[in-house]
C-alpha cells in the first residue's frame, strides 16, 4: 500500500500487512499510523433474500491537470510543516496560466518595493499644479542676467500684450548689455492669448470638480452640459495648454525675436557682401551667434517650474481618466523587484 507521511508528505510503499499498525517514514524517521484495512460486510438474511446487490456504476471522473514537480496524493486542505498558505495545485495551475508575467518576472528576486497609485491624491494634483503654472506667470519667465542679476526680464503676460520687459536702468546705464532691440519688441498673443484661456478654463473646471463635489452640477445652468464631461474637458484643455507654450518656446517670446532682429540688422550689409564666399559667411554666423551670447539670454527657474508642473498636471488628469474607468477596482499599485 502506498501512504503519504504527515510529517514531511512524502510517498513510501509499505506491505498490506503493516495495516491498521505504527509505520516508520524511511524519508524523515517518523512514525505514524496507517488506516485500518476495511472487510466486506456478511449480508443478513433479509439482504440474502434481496438477492445480489447490483454495483452502481457512476461516471468516470475527469482527470486534474497536475504540475510538474508537485505531490498528486497530497491530502487537500493539508498544511506542510514550515508553510503558511497551502495551494492547491489545480489553483496554482490555473494562476499561472493567467500571469506567466508575473511569475517570470519575480523569479530568483528575493526583495521588492512599492507605491499604490491613490486615486484621491491624483484627483487633486491637476487643480494644485494648475495653479502653480498660473501663479508662476506672474514672475519672469527669460532675461538678460549678468552675474545674478536681471537686466532686462521678461513675464509671459507682458510678452503677450507686447508691452516693454523689465529694465534694470543702473545696469542698463553701465551698457554692460546693449539696448537697441527694445524697440522691436512684438506681441506674442497669436500663442500665449489660446494659453492662457485654456489655462484658465482647466484651472476653473479643475478647482471646480474638487468644490462642488458635494453639490448637484445640474442646478447650475453654464456647467450641467459640461459637467458630465468635466474629467475630459480638464485633460484635454491643460494638454492644449502645454502645447501652445511649447511652440511658444521653439519660436522664442518677443524678448528672444527682438535681440536676434536687432543682431540680424547689424550683421546684414556684411552677411550681404560676404554671399559669395562660404567661408566669410561660416566665419559671419559664428560671430553673430557670439554676439548673441554676450546679451546673457537665459530661462528663469520660473519657467522651468511652470513647465514642470504643467507636465505633471497633464499627466495626473489623463491619469485621473484611467482610474474612472477602473470603477470599484483597486487601486493599481507599481512595484518594484530586486
Amino acid at each position: 500500500m502506498r501512504l503519504i507521511c504527515p510529517h514531511c508528505v512524502n510517498e513510501a510503499i509499505y506491505p498490506d500487512d503493516m495495516a491498521g499498525k505504527e509505520v516508520t517514514c524511511p524519508h524523515c524517521g517518523k512514525s505514524f499510523p496507517t488506516p485500518a484495512r476495511t472487510s466486506a460486510m456478511t449480508p443478513t438474511g433479509e439482504a440474502e433474500a434481496a438477492g445480489p446487490i447490483e454495483p452502481v456504476r457512476s461516471l468516470p471522473h475527469p482527470e486534474i491537470p497536475v504540475p510538474a514537480g508537485s505531490n498528486p496524493y497530497t491530502p487537500p486542505g493539508y498544511v506542510p510543516p514550515g508553510s503558511e498558505t497551502w495551494v492547491d495545485p489545480t489553483r496554482a495551475l490555473s494562476m499561472q496560466h493567467m500571469a506567466p508575467t508575473a511569475s517570470a518576472a519575480v523569479a530568483g528576486l528575493t526583495r521588492s518595493c512599492g507605491i499604490t497609485i491613490s486615486p484621491r491624491v491624483v484627483a487633486w494634483l491637476p487643480a494644485i499644479l494648475l495653479t502653480v503654472v498660473l501663479v508662476c506667470t506672474a514672475f519672469p519667465w527669460v532675461g538678460c542676467f549678468v552675474g545674478d542679476s536681471a537686466v532686462y526680464a521678461q513675464r509671459p503676460w507682458g510678452a503677450m500684450f507686447g508691452s516693454t520687459p523689465y529694465r534694470n536702468f543702473q545696469l542698463e546705464e553701465a551698457g554692460v548689455i546693449p539696448s537697441g532691440w527694445l524697440d522691436k519688441i512684438s506681441s506674442d498673443w497669436r500663442l500665449l492669448l489660446p494659453f492662457f484661456f485654456l489655462l484658465l478654463v482647466s484651472l476653473i473646471f479643475a478647482w471646480a470638480e474638487r468644490g462642488l463635489s458635494s453639490v448637484d452640477p445640474r442646478q447650475i445652468p453654464p456647467l450641467a452640459k459640461l459637467w458630465p464631461w468635466r474629467h475630459a474637458v480638464i485633460a484635454s484643455c491643460a494638454t492644449l495648454a502645454l502645447v501652445m507654450l511649447l511652440l511658444q518656446l521653439t519660436q522664442g517670446f518677443s524678448m528672444e525675436r527682438a535681440i536676434h532682429q536687432h543682431i540680424e540688422s547689424e550683421f546684414a550689409d556684411r552677411l550681404e557682401k560676404a554671399a559669395s564666399s562660404p567661408a566669410e559667411l561660416a566665419r559671419l554666423e559664428y560671430l553673430e551667434e557670439q554676439v548673441f551670447r554676450s546679451y546673457n539670454v537665459e530661462y528663469t527657474k520660473w519657467f522651468y517650474l511652470a513647465v514642470m508642473s504643467h507636465i505633471v498636471a497633464v499627466a495626473a488628469s489623463v491619469l485621473r481618466l484611467a482610474l474612472n474607468r477602473r470603477g470599484d477596482r483597486p487601486p493599481p499599485r507599481l512595484v518594484l523587484y530586486y
